[in-house]
């Protein structure tokens, strides 16, 4: 299968009309067309249902869609790394983390690299997800709380802490630490169940027998908070304050505060492999240095 056929495909899959992907590619719209017919012939299946309204993916178009972009990326990466080592640089790679953690880690520690560092493409997704896209190999390098999947080489980061945000009004704005049972009193904004955060309170209230009143629910960390600021409940969250909330340590059962541990898993076999081992190892010794305090306000 030529490569370019993918390319072309992923095109139309993606801008749902032929004549805008013909312009996209830089290719003459007959021209496309019949590379398409020929992909199809050479997979044995039609790809595309065409009709007034433009195309859309067949049954057998959907399959393909992630082979395709699968094989379009390999290849890129492919050519990435050859590039890199015949000019002398570190073998680029790919890195998938949720959004907090690109924005509170990755993004800083990146900041303090040298032009030297090798070239990255990162990829934000779920914390549910970002295991998922290294196994399907969306991404040589994932970033995430765990756990890990096996048969990957994995390196423990960092252990935040799991924060309740209040408002400076808040009556419990000059306590520093919350026991979970007293927390479970008051209305909670909460992150959604892929994240790790909500399946660490989760987990902690469980084991405490305590039940909780969630009173808003979401996927952005930065929303939470928000909701916080403006009255709507306690944020159990566990990046950094914003909007001039008050934070406070929740504690478990057992009185310890908890925490969620970040990991960095990557394929041992990888082409950048030798690439990515020392990068994690720099990763882990920023973080080390500058998340290893308690309170977010040091972090």
């Amino acid at each position: 299968m030529d490569l370019r056929h993918a390319r072309y495909f992923l095109a139309v899959a993606d801008l749902r009309s032929v004549t805008r992907a013909a312009a996209h590619v830089r290719v003459a719209q007959p021209s496309l067309s019949r590379q398409l017919r020929a992909l199809e012939e050479d997979l044995g299946c039609r790809l595309f249902d065409r009709g007034p309204a433009g195309v859309r993916l067949t049954p057998a178009g959907q399959r393909f869609l992630p082979m395709a972009r699968d094989l379009v990326a390999r290849a890129a990466a492919a050519q990435g790394a050859m590039e890199a080592f015949a000019a002398g640089q570190p073998t680029p790679f790919s890195v998938v983390a949720p959004a907090t953690t690109v924005a509170d880690v990755i993004a800083p520690f990146l900041a303090t690299s040298g032009p030297d560092a090798p070239g990255l493409t990162i990829r934000e997704e779920l914390p549910s997800a970002v295991f998922d896209a290294l196994q399907s190999g969306l991404a040589d390098l994932a970033v995430s709380s765990g756990p890990p999947p096996g048969g990957m080489e994995v390196r423990p980061l960092v252990r935040f802490a799991v924060w309740a945000y209040v408002p400076r009004d808040h009556r419990w704005s000059r306590r520093r630490r919350l026991p979970i049972d007293e927390l479970a009193s008051e209305p909670l904004v909460m992150l959604g169940p892929e994240h790790g955060t909500r399946r660490v309170f989760d987990a902690a209230a469980a084991a405490a027998g305590v039940a909780y009143r969630r009173a808003h629910q979401t996927d952005s960390p930065q929303i939470a908070q928000a909701m916080a600021a403006s009255g709507h409940g306690v944020a159990v969250v566990s990046d950094d304050p914003r909007y001039g909330l008050h934070p406070m340590s929740i504690l478990d059962a057992s009185g310890e505060a908890l925490r969620i541990p970040l990991f960095a898993a990557w394929n041992p076999t990888s082409y950048a492999s030798a690439t990515i081992a020392p990068w994690v190892e720099a990763l882990a010794m920023f973080c080390a240095a500058h998340f290893g305090a308690e309170r977010p306000a040091e972090r």
